[in-house]
């Protein structure tokens, strides 16, 4: 993709429509301005498993003003994207998120994550659903290194990979 510097720093509403939405602005984006096609498309995959993640353990019980905020920047040879969601503060997911991210880093490589991943929700008897797949996926598929963040009922989710 070559050096660039952008951002999209948007609160959006938490509808599921939005995912495919913000998936494809990003993707016609990049895809507009770069020829790396691939480095786009994992791009516009990490944005939209991310913002999935938002919706799917956000807190929407709140007011209007409760949103997830998106943002996508670059840096150099780096690409960055960063999800928050409230979340509410008796929920565990905020940390079943961060405790995946570190059971992902005792792996050596995302490959090895992403296979035992995908063989414990094989063989699971609870819902898929609360797997957190997608989160080893974005470290596996988009080749990225990912941060999270859980403070004052808000978790920050960042993914980071080279283009």
């Amino acid at each position: 993709m070559g050096n660039f510097n952008f951002s999209i720093d948007l609160p959006v509403r938490s509808e599921w429509a939005n995912v495919d939405l913000l998936r494809t602005s990003v993707q016609n984006c990049f895809t507009a301005i770069f020829s790396d096609i691939e480095g786009c498309h994992s791009l516009a995959m990490v944005t939209g498993e991310l913002i999935e993640n938002a919706i799917k353990y956000g807190d929407w019980s709140g007011a209007d003003e409760q949103r997830f905020r998106l943002r996508v920047w670059g840096e150099g040879r780096s690409a960055h994207v960063s999800v928050e969601n409230p979340v509410p503060t008796d929920d565990p997911s905020g940390q079943e998120v961060l405790q995946t991210l570190g059971w992902l880093r005792s792996f050596p490589t995302p490959l090895d994550a992403y296979r035992a991943k995908l063989i414990e929700v094989a063989s699971a008897d609870r819902d898929p659903g609360s797997s957190k797949l997608g989160l080893v996926r974005i470290a596996y598929e988009g080749n990225c290194k990912l941060s999270a963040e859980l403070a004052r009922g808000v978790l920050r989710v960042q993914a980071e990979m080279t283009v």
